[in-house]
């Protein structure tokens, strides 16, 4: 019987190398990266599209809707035609009997094969729909040169899917397979047009065109040589192809977008090469969702490609500056550790290690710490890290989602929150989603939940709706979020710089920049309830260039960029985890009892718990308030007591610099003894208990350490001591130079009116020659 040779013979089946195919949200191809053999095969499609499908079927087999994979009067035909030839010219195959014929390596052109192709061509139509077989061969059929199946023809020669083709595409198409070696786009052009034509003939006679659309089909002009493959999102699709190769990964890019954001990219590109920065990336991300939407691994401008344009920037670690400074913000806002503009300390500061500096290298003595991060002060940061705990902070950047801060505590030190550490744009961009996620749907539902701290989504079905799970302890509050926000608004925008003009002035942004140590990398992320930019700028081999910050080289980017997607209004204010507490006016901290002036300042419920002010004090004065006095040396009747807003001596040095309002405490008249409840005297270095390594210079010699003292009163002379020695005498500016040896040591400062101040330190020899921090504490870092 016929059912068992058809049921022993082979299934035919495809499993060649694929191509790995990247498309847009809506479908639009951004990229594809060839087959391992060197093939243009798409993966297989859903459908064959019906221009395409009537064309083949009038062109290869119109019978194919009713044989049953063979058809007897074809093959009969075709056998008549080769007797007569004494050579094979006609083949007398059916779709179902190419699709056999085409899933074999190697086959021959003999009757013995043709044999095995229809008894194959039988059991295919036994256990295959008509439109499975149709779509296998459209998969796999050959379309010349390295092109395989009709979706990569499609693009390849038209420059389209196939679902766009025109009639005269369609037909031109539908006839390559027949003889893809002879005849194929730009080759053989006037045999391909005969064959086209006449195929668009029979179309008409069968009523598939009408005559309007068969007269402008003829004219049509043939595709020509095979087409470039769209490079809307190489990077991406390169990443694709190392991670999901051989398929067609539907992502969550917006292709208008994409393309928009690629040419603003490469326009701002083109003005950093002129200061020999080669590399830049972005990407964009819809908070509500995490899905994004621009994904620009890299400058597509050909100065670009000889500098590292390969390289995935997005997907790259590199030093993260000062933009994980909000991070720390929004968590001591959470802890109820700092208000909003509680003043933090702003002076030369040193650690064992570690000097850090502002960027202008300038000190404010006293900073809100809102301003603090909106003018993206380091010392200021660090002193805030210090209070709060490296470990502390690094288990918020986790939860968070910032996987690449690996290592322990130790590692990072300080200098964590000024670029001790790497990031990716991939994951500091997702973060901050993250955290504007939190925000509106707290907002939204007046719940935390787990999951909406994930990663960025690339892939357009990498996140389905589930069950959401409440989170009782969430890394970081709406509250503190919101509060971080509104210091990020009040980042200055100044007119002057190019990009700025960009964005509206009416839209708001928070926004944050970051430049790590050598000027080797500036960073830019800016948040609205709606998306979250990211942009990166330097160059791809970490060489660092003057002017190569966030603020000049990456945020006129991010500007741009945030015009891009549209997002009205702004985040709810969460007002049922805050509250109005009454702070000092000066200090920001919470009001006590000696604060003149308070004003009322929204802030995490946590901050009931947060330390009054420590500034304010109540003085004795007489009755002129030029002198400070008690009752042992002027009649009490006559004192007059008042509050007054006393820096600790370091701080007031710098901060009345700036401040010209600031009133110094006025000094003890002569016989009253001082209050010694308030210190006049203060080391600004060394701080007691540091460990001071000390490299020899060139000749071998040790080098010195720079004590440096801030007095109230600067006019006042300071004695020096060291070891209960005395080594020297300053007014005006209290520093000087010695030479300690190694082992334990303590400096002893003492004023002309017999207050004293003393620091322990430790200093140990840098045998390598290599100071940890030089002699006054060199090796500063800036970061911005």
């Amino acid at each position: 019987m016929l059912i068992t040779p058809v049921l022993l013979s082979p299934m035919p089946r495809f499993n060649p190398p694929l191509a790995t195919v990247a498309e847009a949200s809506d479908g639009t191809l951004l990229g594809a990266r060839i087959a391992d053999d060197g093939q243009w095969r798409f993966p297989p499609s859903g459908e064959v599209p019906e221009k395409f499908e009537k064309a083949l079927l009038t062109y290869e087999d119109r019978w194919f809707r009713y044989h049953p994979g063979v058809n007897p009067v074809a093959v009969f035909r075709a056998m008549a035609d080769n007797l007569k030839a004494g050579e094979i010219v006609r083949g007398g195959s059916t779709i179902t009997m190419q699709v056999a014929r085409l899933s074999q390596v190697n086959t021959s052109r003999t009757y013995s094969a043709k044999m095995s192709e229809m008894l194959s061509s039988l059991k295919l139509e036994l256990f295959r729909s008509k439109k499975k077989i149709l779509l296998m061969y459209a998969d796999n059929a050959p379309f010349g040169g390295n092109t395989v199946g009709l979706e990569a023809a499609s693009w390849r020669y038209t420059g389209k899917p196939s679902s766009s083709l025109s009639w005269a595409e369609a037909a031109a198409l539908a006839v390559l397979p027949n003889s893809p070696s002879l005849i194929y786009p730009g080759k053989n052009q006037e045999q391909l047009k005969f064959k086209r034509d006449r195929l668009l003939k029979k179309l008409y006679e069968l009523n598939y065109v009408d005559s309007l659309t068969l007269v402008l089909a003829l004219d049509e002009p043939l595709p020509g040589e095979p087409k470039p493959m769209p490079a809307r999102a190489p990077h991406l699709t390169d990443w694709l192809y190392i991670n999901k190769r051989g398929q067609t990964i539907r992502t969550t890019i917006d292709h208008e977008l994409q393309e928009r954001a690629t040419e603003i990219l490469n326009s701002h590109q083109k003005k950093l090469e002129e200061n020999n920065i080669f590399n830049s990336a972005c990407i964009i991300v819809e908070v509500v969702t995490g899905n994004v939407v621009v994904y620009v691994g890299n400058s597509t401008l050909s100065e670009t490609r000889l500098h590292g344009g390969d390289v995935d920037i997005i997907r790259s670690t590199r030093s993260t500056g000062s933009i994980l400074k909000p991070f720390l913000y929004a968590g001591m806002q959470q802890s109820g550790d700092l208000l909003p503009n509680s003043l933090v300390a702003d002076i030369p500061t040193r650690f064992q290690g570690f000097t850090p500096e502002n960027f202008d290298m300038s000190y404010s003595g006293a900073v809100a710490a809102s301003s603090a991060l909106s003018q993206s002060l380091n010392i200021p940061a660090v002193r805030m890290l210090q209070q709060y705990n490296t470990d502390r902070f690094l288990n918020l950047l986790r939860r968070t989602g910032l996987t690449t801060f690996n290592k322990p505590a130790d590692h990072y030190g300080l200098s964590l929150i000024l670029g001790g550490g790497e990031t990716t744009l991939w994951e500091l961009t997702g973060a901050y989603a993250s955290l504007s996620r939190v925000l509106n749907n707290f907002n939204r539902h007046r719940k935390y939940y787990r999951e909406d701290f994930h990663e960025p989504i690339i892939f357009a079905d990498g996140k389905t709706e589930e069950d959401k799970h409440e989170d009782a302890e969430p890394p970081y509050t709406a509250s503190a979020i919101w509060l971080t926000y509104e210091a990020l608004q009040k980042v200055n925008r100044p007119e002057s710089e190019t990009g700025w003009q960009y964005f509206s002035s009416g839209a708001r942004l928070a926004w944050k920049t970051g430049t790590s140590f050598g000027f080797r990398d500036g960073w830019a992320v800016g948040t609205t309830p709606g998306y979250v930019t990211g942009v990166w700028t330097g160059n791809a081999d970490g060489e660092g260039r003057p002017g190569l910050t966030g603020i000049t080289a990456a945020a006129p980017l991010l500007f741009e960029l945030s015009g891009l997607t549209n997002s009205e209004g702004w985040f709810e204010v969460p007002r049922e985890e805050m509250t109005n507490i009454t702070v000092c006016s000066l200090s920001g901290y919470r009001a006590g009892p000696d604060c003149p002036e308070t004003v009322e300042t929204l802030v995490c419920t946590t901050g009931l718990r947060s330390e009054s002010c420590p500034y304010h004090h109540i003085v004795h004065l007489n009755n002129t308030r030029t002198m400070q006095v008690s009752s042992e040396c002027y009649d009490p009747g006559e004192i007059v007591n008042e509050s007054w807003f006393i820096l600790t001596p370091a701080m007031e040095y710098f901060y009345r610099q700036k401040h010209t309002g600031y009133m110094v405490l006025p000094p003890f008249a002569p016989g009253c003894n001082s209050d010694k409840s308030i210190p006049v005297m203060e080391f600004i270095y060394p701080s007691p208990g540091v460990k001071i390594f000390i490299p020899r210079d060139q000749e071998g010699n040790l080098t010195r350490i720079i004590p440096e003292v801030a007095h109230r009163i600067p006019s006042r002379k300071i004695f020096w001591h060291l070891d209960d020695s005395y080594i020297a005498t300053t007014r005006y500016l209290h520093h000087i130079e010695i030479v300690a040896g190694t082992g334990n040591h303590t400096l002893t400062a003492v004023d002309e009116d017999g207050n004293s101040i003393k620091c322990g330190f430790e200093v140990v020899i840098n045998r390598s020659g290599l100071a940890q921090w030089g002699a006054g504490g060199g090796g500063g870092s800036s970061w911005r």
